[in-house]
């Protein structure tokens, strides 16, 4: 078995665990093969050619449009790709990715294109869509169930083994860093998907950056561990805001309310905006803020 293949659960030996390069650390992730179908790409082209050397990989699954998750799909160019309908066109057309993370006509939007262009990511024709519920069939014994869990994303989908009780959750990653800074994110709605997962029996989690958790009630535990930074960043922005002076989004630029420091300091600065923006669209849905002058007031 290649070095950074692991087996799970001695009764499933068509499901194993593939470590991304770097353990993972973007601009990779990790991945699950089961059977013949692998979920995600971003395992590095190394990694990802020497799998297909030793396993046959007739279908990969794409838990979202995210480069990090779909940047050797090229070298699958024989593979059925499979992804939820609303991340279906960036997958397709990559020159959506730099509007989709608002940098596209900036300084971080040139650096970032030339990252895409040196991981060689290339659009990708998706054959099929698939959906919430979804039962894919896979040999004589493996089910995998799609877990629709939009936030990431708006098409953010995870896939659940039936009888292994075996998940992969993609960029729900249970890292100390919840993320949810493009333009299809919704915080709303990446929160509700944290509640949801938490009502799934999973045994063991596959996540895109970080070892698998196992055990049902530690799955749990890492899923609250999870929405409690989500919660601090609330406190953090609203310890900005007052009940008379309005605060525009402007104004918390640059002040590390999400991101402890910026390791690129144009995509950072821009992608944290865009999350303290989602965290004001929940607050007004909530009541907890008001529209005043063009800025935010407390109610």
């Amino acid at each position: 078995m290649l070095d950074f293949i692991q087996l799970l659960l001695d009764d499933y030996n068509n499901i194993l665990f593939v470590r991304g390069q770097r353990n993972g650390n973007y601009p990779f992730s990790h991945s699950l093969l089961v059977g013949d179908y692998l979920i995600d790409t971003g395992i590095s082209s190394n990694h990802l050619k020497k799998l297909s050397k030793e396993y046959p990989i007739n279908n990969v699954l794409l838990s979202h449009w995210h480069e990090d998750h779909i940047s050797g799909n090229h070298l699958l160019a024989n593979s059925k790709f499979l992804c939820h309908a609303k991340d279906r066109h960036p997958i397709e057309d990559i020159e959506k990715i730099l509007p989709y993370y608002n940098v596209e006509n900036t300084d971080a939007g040139d650096e970032f294109s030339t990252m895409l262009g040196f991981y060689g990511i290339k659009n990708t024709h998706i054959d099929e869509c698939f959906k919430e519920n979804d039962i894919i069939n896979i040999g004589d014994y493996l089910k995998l169930k799609v877990i629709f869990i939009p936030g990431h994303t708006a098409g953010h989908c995870g896939f659940y083994e039936m009888n292994s009780k075996i998940a992969f959750l993609g960029d729900m990653d249970l890292t100390r860093f919840p993320y949810y800074a493009t333009i299809d994110s919704n915080l709303m709605e990446f929160e509700s998907s944290i509640e949801k997962l938490k009502k799934i029996d999973i045994e063991i989690a596959v996540v895109g950056h970080r070892d698998p958790v196992v055990g049902s009630n530690n799955v749990k535990a890492e899923l609250n561990n999870f929405k409690s930074i989500i919660q601090k960043r609330d406190e953090r922005i609203l310890s900005n805001l007052s009940e008379k002076k309005p605060i525009h989004l402007t104004d918390l630029k640059g002040l590390n309310l999400i991101y402890r420091r910026y390791n690129s300091e144009n995509f950072e600065i821009i992608s944290e905006l865009v999350m303290i923006e989602k965290h004001f669209d929940k607050f007004l849905k909530e009541d907890i803020i008001a529209i005043k002058d063009n800025g935010y007031i407390l109610n």
